[in-house]
C-alpha cells in the first residue's frame, strides 16, 4: 500500500484542528485533517456551545419569571418545553460541525479523513485502510469523559458531560 504524501498530518478537528489546517494552506501547505468521531471537538459537541445554548434557555425562563420585578406583565405563567430547549441546543451544535465541515471542505489542499488515527511509523499515520505520511504531524487529540474506577460505579446509571447533552 502506498502511502499519501502531506505537507502536514492534524490529528482531531476539534477546536484547534480547523484554524491550525486553514492556516497552513493559506500558506501553500498541503494537509491531512484526520477525525474519529464529530468535527468541532468537545466545544462544539458537548461542551461550550450546546451547555451554554442550554443555560440560555435557563436565563430567558429565569428573567421571565421575574418579569413583574422589571414592570412587565405575563398572561400566564412561565413555561418550559425541553423538547424545544434540547432542539435549539442540538440545532446550534449542528449548524457549527455543519459550518466547520463546509470551511473545511473548502479549504484548498485540505482532505478530511474520519476514522481512528494510529501512529504505524514516525511520520506515517494510518486511517482505516489509508497510509498517510508528513514530515509534520500535530496531536489536537482533545479529551473525552471518563468514569472513575469506583466499586459498584458499574451498577448504576450515570451521566457524562456527553451523555448528559443527550437526554430528553
Amino acid at each position: 500500500m502506498t502511502a499519501k504524501t502531506f505537507d502536514a498530518i492534524i490529528i482531531g478537528a476539534g477546536q484547534a484542528g480547523p484554524p491550525l489546517a486553514g492556516r497552513l494552506t493559506a500558506a501553500g501547505m498541503s494537509v491531512a485533517l484526520i477525525e474519529r468521531k464529530l468535527v468541532g471537538g468537545t466545544c462544539v459537541n458537548t461542551g461550550c456551545m450546546p451547555t451554554k445554548a442550554m443555560v440560555a434557555s435557563a436565563y430567558a425562563a429565569h428573567l421571565a419569571r421575574r418579569a413583574a420585578d422589571y414592570g412587565v406583565t405575563l398572561s400566564g405563567p412561565v413555561g418550559v418545553d425541553y423538547k424545544v430547549i434540547k432542539a435549539r441546543k442540538d440545532k446550534v451544535s449542528n449548524d457549527a460541525r455543519d459550518n466547520l465541515e463546509s470551511w473545511i471542505a473548502g479549504m484548498d489542499k485540505c482532505m478530511l479523513y474520519r476514522g481512528h488515527a494510529r501512529f504505524a511509523s514516525a511520520n506515517t499515520v494510518r486511517v482505516g485502510d489509508d497510509l498517510l505520511t508528513a514530515e509534520k504531524i500535530f496531536l489536537n487529540t482533545g479529551g473525552r469523559a471518563s468514569v472513575p474506577d469506583l466499586p459498584g460505579v458499574d451498577d448504576i446509571s450515570y451521566l457524562t458531560n456527553s451523555s448528559m447533552m443527550n437526554l430528553d
